[in-house]
């Protein structure tokens, strides 16, 4: 049986010309939320699904990292796909008269300077998806930043990203990880002590582990507290994640690997 491929958004969407380019021919689902398109896997709705996590102008997709700390799958494989904004708008629609314009926050911070200078004036407006952007506007002063118009819908200004080298990270996640691969994602949070996030660090320097990447996020407790997400590059062996798991395990509040890709 061929694989069942979930996606974040429809088939306008950026995530599905990732999966499609990877995934061409398979059975491919969309799903209208990061977190949904997850969930999918974990359920065993489809096999693995792609959903972006970083973007090299707009930065990490913070949904994606709570997503993983959240449901129980693994990161597999990571794509690149270089990235252009199209201004989309119902037929008939002039440039000069918009007021509202609808996009995913990724989106819109890519195309921050061109919104700036271009709608000084105008309403802009986060949508969960360049899709659902695509399905909002109505009327003739509306427009959305995506990938494709729907049918009835034009392209007023293509190549509208602010820096034209744009380029979306995309994942795959499964319910089961990966051996032998060279690159590893980890999360944790630490005890709130003095100290404690040097006393992770010092673990990734003991085993000679390469930190490409660390962000923290919120608990969502309450309370102003965070987790952190950690990439590694290059790895040595598996054993080595194993023993640092095992290290972090003692001076963390909680440790998750990711998965290896």
């Amino acid at each position: 049986m061929d694989k069942r491929i979930g996606y974040f958004g429809d088939e306008n969407s950026y995530t599905y010309a990732c999966a499609i380019e990877h995934f061409r021919g398979a059975d491919m689902e969309g799903f209208p939320t990061i977190r949904s398109a997850v969930d999918a896997v974990e359920k065993g709705i489809v096999d693995c699904a792609i959903v972006p996590i970083e973007n090299s102008v707009g930065g990490t997709v913070g949904e994606t990292l709570d997503a993983l700390k959240n449901y129980e799958v693994y990161i597999t494989a990571q794509y690149l796909l270089p990235v252009s904004h199209s201004l989309i708008a119902i037929a008939g629609a002039d440039k000069h008269e918009i007021k509202r314009v609808y996009s995913h926050y990724q989106a819109l911070s890519q195309c921050e300077k061109y919104l700036q200078r271009e709608f000084p004036n105008a309403k802009i407006i986060s949508s969960p998806s360049t899709s659902e952007a695509l399905r909002t506007i109505k009327q003739r002063d509306e427009v959305a930043i995506a990938r494709l118009p729907l049918p009835g819908q034009t392209v007023l200004e293509s190549g509208i990203e602010d820096v034209k080298t744009n380029v979306t990270r995309f994942v795959q996640v499964e319910r089961e990880g990966k051996t032998g691969e060279r690159n590893a994602s980890v999360m944790f949070n630490t005890l709130n002590r003095p100290g404690d996030l040097l006393r992770v660090l010092e673990v990734f320097k003991q085993y000679e582990l390469n930190m490409k990447k660390i962000e923290s996020r919120p608990a969502r407790d309450g309370e102003f507290s965070y987790w952190f997400y950690v990439e590694l590059g290059d790895y040595p062996s598996e054993e080595v994640l194993k023993a640092m798991e095992e290290s972090l395990s003692s001076i963390t509040g909680f440790i998750k690997l990711l998965g290896t890709y």
